[in-house]
């Protein structure tokens, strides 16, 4: 196989539902070829690993045409941030992507994305997020109609899809056992090492219901509660904080969930419920 362009890593925990789909609309587009792909399924309790295998399996041909080395490991320990050093380990391309397994990108977003990585001599850079929430319920939309327009969403948050160059690998790699690993690694550069890109977008499907969006934002929370004790702090930035004209009849539902989610997570924490596993269920029930 030629030098690969770039790794796509994939850590999958209990994501049979989405898989699939993920790898599919990935691989679609025909944009990606001569990369290395890997998923990672760690402690999984349903047929992620089958699944993944079975994709393998039946796009062998398709991936041997493309040059796309793609391997599925499976690992006991339930952990992101150990399936993301194994995955780091387990291939050669000096670029590292890390994507979750749940997030909707097409194989020409990703390449546009490596591209502005090397172009402007950045260390990290993930794209811009395009949050959808119409199939959401009238507290989740509320929510979002706020939080997407916040200048960290717009301008500084690292999450979802990351694309690493080879000295970011080397300055983050491994990652210590931490909840909230995308903050992790965004408090691990300078601002002007790190970009959301204006090129190239990712969808975020939201919460469909209130429970799960409380599920998601207080794992996060917890994941900042987490950091900050650890004291694992951003570097200076003067980039401006707030809002970009949000719809202000939303705020007050924006705001109660924003401190319900606090308080809920600063009790998590003080009770030793740190690794507690809360995310959103309601897009992985068919």
């Amino acid at each position: 196989m030629e030098q690969s362009k770039f790794s796509v890593i994939i850590p999958a925990y209990n994501e049979e539902a989405l898989i699939v789909k993920t790898l599919t609309l990935l691989l679609d587009d025909n944009h990606l070829n001569s990369i290395e792909l890997v998923v990672i399924c760690n402690g999984c309790k349903d047929n992620t690993y089958i699944e993944t295998l079975s994709f393998l399996e039946k796009n062998s041909l398709l991936l041997q045409q493309r040059n796309i080395n793609f391997s599925v490991l499976e690992v006991d320990k339930a952990s992101k941030t150990n399936a993301l050093n194994i995955g780091v380990n387990n291939n050669q391309g000096a670029i590292k992507v890390l994507m979750d397994a749940d997030i909707t990108i097409s194989g020409k977003d990703l390449n546009t994305l490596v591209a502005e990585l090397k172009s402007n001599q950045l260390k990290a850079i993930s794209p811009k997020i395009n949050f959808s929430f119409e199939k959401s319920n009238f507290f989740v939309r509320q929510y979002y109609s706020v939080a997407s327009l916040s200048f960290y969403n717009t301008n500084k948050r690292l999450s979802n899809v990351i694309a690493l160059s080879e000295s970011g690998v080397k300055q983050i790699f491994p990652l210590p056992e931490i909840i909230a690993d995308d903050e992790y690694v965004r408090r691990q550069f300078l601002p002007t090492e790190v970009a959301v890109s204006k090129q190239c977008t990712l969808v975020f499907t939201c919460a469909k219901n209130l429970s799960s969006l409380l599920q998601v934002l207080t794992r996060v929370e917890r994941g900042n509660v987490q950091l900050n004790s650890l004291k694992i702090n951003s570097p200076i930035s003067k980039a401006p904080k707030g809002y970009n004209k949000p719809p202000l009849l939303c705020f007050p539902t924006f705001f109660f969930i924003k401190l319900f989610v606090k308080i809920r997570a600063k009790v998590q924490f003080m009770q030793g419920k740190i690794k507690q596993w809360e995310r959103d269920e309601s897009n992985r029930i068919s």
